[in-house]
């Protein structure tokens, strides 16, 4: 299905979140979405480091997105999402229907640390932050008041604990100390879990650009068969990729292309245990993919997406969303 543009975007969250989210949602809507800005524009400068930059295979034809080298046993990667966000959702469960207008900006950030066939998840960051009413004397019941929604991310409970897992066979097995919601989570995430990872860059995209050497200006389709290079699970859809420059994502050289399209996936988790299925009409954006290995390092995103998510066995959401995305990884081989 083609996703569909709204008059009125909806947008549905449904997000467990830590400590440090309790501070994070009393701070001002405007200290969240400056602070958010100041890191990412900080991190523009684009340089390559010197000795990364020695393993890119780049000549007047143009540059090999390379798959060949060893991709790290060991390494950490650190992913900060944020999103700028207007519009209204719906929540459904057993006992109750919900709809609310929503205005915010809402950031979440994970740690994954892999060493061979063992993984360990962090999130380490997440919240919702909503801007004050124009009008700071609004009386009660006004207008300017009721658009400062309450965070609907309070309702979840929080979770600061890392989770081990671990490959045994075909399996993927949480630790003993990490508790029963560990182990049933596992258990669900075992058919996907290579999918997943490959999703946060803590393994190698299954599929890439082969030899083909691509320089400023080239397009390349991503559709059908070759969706894994970009999206993990049940993905289906085009998606228009034109190569604008080569620069660094924290020193890791990267070909930033410009990207637009639509897609749709199904059933597709996260490590929280969130299930989504999504319809993503990309306008505008931009990607940074490693010209060194198979993983996407950095998105800056508008889109509009019609989703339908929620925890497993849990409250349901659905909705229509417009919102701006930013992402960039931080990722680390430690590999001697």
């Amino acid at each position: 299905m083609k996703a569909r543009y709204y008059s009125i975007p909806i947008v549905i969250i449904s997000l467990p979140f830590c400590e440090r989210a309790r501070h994070l949602a009393t701070e001002s809507y405007e200290t969240v979405k400056n602070r958010i800005s100041s890191g990412i524009s900080a991190r523009k400068d684009g340089k390559i480091d010197p000795e990364l930059q020695k393993l890119v295979d780049n000549t007047a034809e143009g540059a090999v997105f390379r798959k060949d080298l060893p991709f790290p046993t060991r390494l950490e990667v650190r992913t900060t999402r944020s999103s700028e966000i207007s519009g209204r959702f719906i929540q459904s469960s057993a006992i109750e229907k919900r709809s609310e207008s929503l205005t915010g900006t809402r950031i979440h950030v994970t740690k994954l640390e892999r060493a061979s066939n063992q993984v360990r998840y962090t999130l380490e960051e997440a919240g919702f932050s909503v801007p004050a009413p124009k009008d700071a004397k609004a009386k009660k019941g006004s207008k300017e008041e009721k658009k400062n929604v309450p965070d609907p991310l309070k309702e979840i409970p929080a979770s600061a604990k890392s989770v081990t897992f671990t490959k045994t066979g075909d399996s993927w097995k949480a630790g003993q100390i990490d508790g029963f919601r560990a182990a049933m989570l596992a258990k669900e995430l075992t058919p996907v879990f290579d999918q997943l990872l490959a999703e946060f860059a803590i393994a190698p995209r299954p599929l890439w650009f082969g030899k083909r050497r691509l320089k400023p200006g080239d397009q390349v389709i991503v559709s059908g068969d070759t969706m894994p290079m970009l999206l993990a699970g049940k993905a289906k859809g085009t998606l228009t990729l034109t190569l604008e420059s080569f620069e660094g994502v924290a020193g890791h050289p990267c070909g930033v292309f410009k990207i637009n399209g639509e897609y749709s996936r199904e059933e597709f988790p996260d490590f929280e245990g969130i299930i989504t299925d999504e319809e993503v009409t990309i306008q505008s954006g931009k990607i940074w993919l490693s010209l060194l290995y198979p993983v996407l390092l950095r998105e800056e995103l508008e889109t509009i997406q019609t989703i339908k998510s929620g925890p497993m066995g849990g409250t349901v959401g659905r909705g229509q969303a417009s919102f701006k995305v930013s992402l960039k990884r931080e990722w680390k081989r430690l590999d001697p």
